[in-house]
């Protein structure tokens, strides 16, 4: 596209959106970097979230097949999500202050170490304590990782490149549902055993996904930034140093009334998924329904993950985070009403104005709410309420909840609980005030992470 051209497009998050329009005044196409990336992007989640299926969703199947009962199915998966707590903001802090091991290379450490304990859990013979172990450090690691990896791809849109982050997020979804309708059929027809070589297998492509994900950017010599006047970080003053989490937590007051609002919301999003298989054969179900009802949720991802750079244009991130959390509560209801199978994939179809709209909006947020120096570990903290606290409150009280008092009591409780998340969401969420950068005064308009329109003539 030629220097001189008018154009319209979406970027990421602004000040990035000067340095778009720059590379597209210089003759450097961004839209085809941002294509590969989204594509390489869209290969990571796919990956990640099949290989989560198999050691998460179906953690029930697996776990009674080696005759665990739900309490400790629920302890397990409990502390897992406590280990993650720990871990991700530790990781995050490092990343957020490291200036010689990158984010990516941090990734596929902790990737290898999921490899080899989940070889590990495949050779070794069946032992209460082994597999408990193991499988509580897998799934910390794995919920570690999903966190880092909307870092990953921010790091990229933060620097102008105008990736679609919700259509690489709606692969992944796509992928879950394929991946849950299949599993529910394999396990059916080979046994629970099938579940882990299927996790071992995915997760080869999880790492290849992460190793490939690099693009390098064009970059500014000094007389072009001279020429468009851009200060590099050098040249603007001393970089501002990562706070410490507790310094961090003190000045973020209203971020931390969110994530508890985060935390309180998915409790019963983590109970539905977790416990599915309860929850179907408590209205006549089996395996493959389980499968039918996450490939059916899953799917309807898609649409809204994809389409979410154009429904923020019309209305604003923060009230769509809002509408997304009234979804979740409307969805944990209608489980709860649900009377037979159909009823609870009706109730799953909600994912697609629930989870599916709160991921994108609620990413986007953060990133626009939080300095730069500090965005990793906002990043973290966000996935340390939604799978950290939510994942141990709900796996450490559900599955006591079940065993004492069945489905129908635990679902009623997570929809109290989920109530009350609503609630501080929409006390808590307001609009971010924008931050300075190189933008000036004749910026692009902003709208929520994405500069709306740029025009160069």
């Amino acid at each position: 596209m030629p220097p001189t051209a008018s154009f319209t497009y979406i970027v990421a998050i602004s000040p990035s959106g000067l340095l778009t329009c720059l590379w597209y005044a210089m003759g450097i196409n961004m839209e085809t970097i941002a294509k590969r990336l989204t594509l390489k992007f869209g290969f990571i989640q796919a990956s990640y979230w099949i290989s989560q299926c198999a050691i998460n969703s179906f953690a029930a199947v697996y776990l009674h097949a080696k005759h665990f009962e739900n309490t400790q199915i629920g302890f397990i998966l409990s502390f897992a999500a406590i280990l993650s707590m720990l871990l991700q903001p530790l990781v995050a802090s490092f990343a957020d202050s490291s200036k010689k091991i990158t984010l990516r290379h941090m990734l596929l450490t902790l990737m290898f170490m999921v490899l080899g304990l989940g070889l590990l859990l495949y050779i070794l013979p069946d032992s209460f304590l082994l597999i408990t172990v193991i499988y509580i450090l897998i799934n910390a690691i794995e919920y570690t990782l999903n966190p880092l990896f909307n870092s990953l791809a921010m790091e990229y849109m933060n620097q102008g490149v105008p990736m679609n982050y919700g259509l690489g997020r709606g692969m992944g979804s796509i992928a879950f549902a394929i991946m849950s309708f299949a599993l529910g059929f394999f396990v059916d027809a080979f046994g629970p055993d099938a579940i882990l070589p299927v996790f071992l297998l995915c997760y080869l492509f999880v790492i290849l996904s992460t190793f490939l994900f690099e693009e390098k950017l064009p970059a500014f010599s000094a007389e072009q930034r001279a020429l468009y006047g851009i200060t590099e970080p050098s040249e603007a003053g001393e970089e501002k140093e990562s706070s410490n989490l507790f310094v961090f937590l003190l000045h973020h007051k209203t971020f931390m009334v969110l994530l508890c609002g985060v935390a309180m919301l998915f409790y019963s999003h983590v109970l539905i998924n977790t416990f599915l298989i309860n929850i179907i054969e408590n209205v006549g179900g089996n395996s493959s329904d389980m499968g039918l009802s996450l490939s059916i949720a899953a799917a309807l991802e898609l649409p809204t993950m994809a389409l979410f750079i154009l429904i923020v244009r019309k209305i604003k991130g923060s009230t769509l985070i809002k509408i997304s959390a009234l979804f979740f509560m409307v969805k944990s209801l209608l489980t709860l009403l649900a009377a037979n199978v159909a009823l609870v994939h009706v109730s799953m179809s909600l994912q697609m104005i629930s989870f599916a709209l709160f991921t994108p909006a609620s990413i986007y947020y953060v990133n626009d709410l939080i300095e730069k120096e500090n965005r990793v570990k906002g990043q973290s903290l966000l996935g340390v309420a939604n799978i950290g606290i939510a994942g141990t409150l709900a796996n450490l009280t559900g599955g006591r909840l079940l065993d004492t008092f069945g489905v129908t009591r635990m679902l009623l409780i997570g929809t109290v609980v989920t109530a009350v998340g609503f609630i501080l969401i929409c006390l808590s969420v307001k609009e971010p005030v924008k931050e300075s950068g190189l933008v000036k005064e004749d910026e692009p308009v902003r709208v929520d992470g994405l500069v709306k329109e740029n025009e160069l003539a």
